[in-house]
């Protein structure tokens, strides 16, 4: 038996894509592949969303309170 590879384990992305595959075929149904897409523009949003816009008010302040 195969030993699963730990979380701290570096994977190619093919590899990982592949796994995917053969564990479930709807993998690449393009409903799910729309539906992934959506929530990845939506994760990077947030991520812009949470970043500082370059205003130096919009930044939390320093630990000596400027």
């Amino acid at each position: 038996m195969k030993e699963e590879q730990a979380m701290s384990d570096t994977a190619a992305w093919h590899d990982v894509k592949a796994r995917a595959r053969r564990i479930d075929p709807s993998w690449d149904d393009a409903e799910r592949v729309t539906r992934r897409g959506q929530l990845r523009e939506q994760m990077l949003a947030s991520i812009n969303g949470a970043q500082s816009t370059g205003d130096p008010a919009d930044d939390a302040p320093s630990p000596d309170g400027t």
